[in-house]
């Protein structure tokens, strides 16, 4: 069965969550558990036995034990662990037919992964901390942010096991680009600003851009241009004023770039 199926029909059930600063006398005692766990070490070094295999985990590692695993752990006292760990069950409902049925799915983990990369790595611990500081709130909806946070992880896992030459510090270089065209969309952008943005070369840019976006820069603003021209019109303004408003200076520029995106004319948008 694919992994994507399994995330699709995924729904976690958390039993503990803890952000763990190690003492010298932490142990995970010897024995077989009745559920998963999922570890993100943060520094330190855990000595730990998964079945027949030992090893040591240290910042950057992801640890994984699934259900019927003999476990067993410690911390070097002289690099004492720090990690993020969560014990959960998960169910995989299916619709089929008009009815309700189980997958026997299992997550395709290994016990022991390093983060090579280190903006995935950053993403991941401000994942586990968003779930940490939701699970500890008490919020009444805070299962369900645990959910998200928890499956984002899952699946930035997943992707980074099933496709290790994601670039992830390609991804963040062009989410700044994209916060950096929503705040300045509305003056005209070139692709040298953008570039010196976030101090690299224009080409460059425009290869990471197209690669992670599927689209050129150039493109990108655009779309968003008309994404929040639709915004501004249902809110009533004039399709001139609106037009200045998201960075056209043209009015011929805007319709035409408007109907190739929406398929219709900016008028016509207003009256539907």
């Amino acid at each position: 069965m694919r992994t994507t199926e399994v995330l699709n029909a995924m729904v976690p059930h958390f039993i503990l969550a803890i952000k763990r600063y190690a003492t010298p006398s932490w142990k995970i005692p010897h024995g077989v558990f009745p559920h998963h766990n999922l570890m993100l070490v943060m520094d330190g070094e855990a000595n730990l036995l998964c079945n027949d295999a030992e090893f040591t985990a240290v910042s950057g590692d992801i640890v994984y034990f699934k259900p019927g695993d003999i476990r067993r752990g410690d911390t070097n006292p002289d690099a004492l662990v720090k990690c993020y760990t969560v014990d959960f069950q998960y169910a995989c409902p299916i619709m089929e037919n008009g009815s309700w049925v189980q997958l026997d799915a299992a997550l395709p983990f290994p016990s022991h992964t390093h983060i090579q990369d280190r903006y995935l790595f950053r993403r991941l611990k401000e994942l586990f901390e968003e779930f940490m500081r939701h699970w500890s709130s008490g919020h009444e909806n805070r299962i369900f942010r645990c959910r998200a946070d928890f499956m984002e992880i899952i699946l930035l896992i997943s992707n980074y096991l099933e496709k290790d030459t994601v670039n992830y510090s390609a991804i963040h270089k062009v989410e700044k680009v994209i916060n950096y065209i929503a705040a300045n969309y509305t003056r005209k952008l070139t692709l040298d600003e953008l570039a010196n943005s976030i101090d690299i070369s224009p080409s460059h840019l425009g290869h990471i851009f197209k690669e992670t976006t599927g689209e050129t820069p150039f493109e990108f603003i655009i779309k968003y241009r008309i994404a929040r021209a639709k915004e501004f019109l249902e809110m009533g303004y004039s399709v001139t004023d609106t037009a200045g408003l998201v960075g056209f200076g043209d009015m011929f520029y805007f319709s035409r770039y408007f109907k190739k995106i929406e398929g219709i004319s900016p008028t016509k948008y207003t009256g539907m």
